[in-house]
């Protein structure tokens, strides 16, 4: 089976963009192994919303990861210490990585997905 690597580093709220990297996750975990990592300005939308321009919180979405068989979720740990991100903040549960660990996660990758 395939290793899919989803990073997810645009910011909650800017546009569709994370919405539609949700969906893809989703549709992906049909086919092959995924493993998502939030990045960057991805790691906020780790953190509970209510809407996002108007629309509907699309990251209440990310509590369905695990039962689509998506069980490594992730986020940068240098990133959620620039943008302030406590713990307690998370909407789901994922491991923090370092800069090392995610490189390691591209690696073993076999396709990577950004968004």
């Amino acid at each position: 089976m395939k290793r899919l690597l989803f990073l997810l580093q645009g910011t909650s709220g800017a546009s569709i963009l994370p919405q539609e990297a949700l969906d893809a996750v989703l549709a992906g975990s049909a086919f092959s192994e995924c493993v998502v990592i939030f990045t960057g300005w991805g790691v906020t939308q780790l953190r509970q919303q209510t809407t996002a321009h108007g629309r509907k919180a699309y990251n209440r979405g990310f509590g369905a990861l695990r039962d689509y068989g998506i069980e490594e979720i992730y986020y940068s740990s240098d990133a959620a210490a620039d943008h302030r991100l406590k713990m307690g903040e998370l909407i789901i549960d994922a491991r923090p990585l370092g800069a090392d660990e995610i490189n390691q996660q591209i690696q073993r990758a076999d396709a990577v997905l950004s968004f």
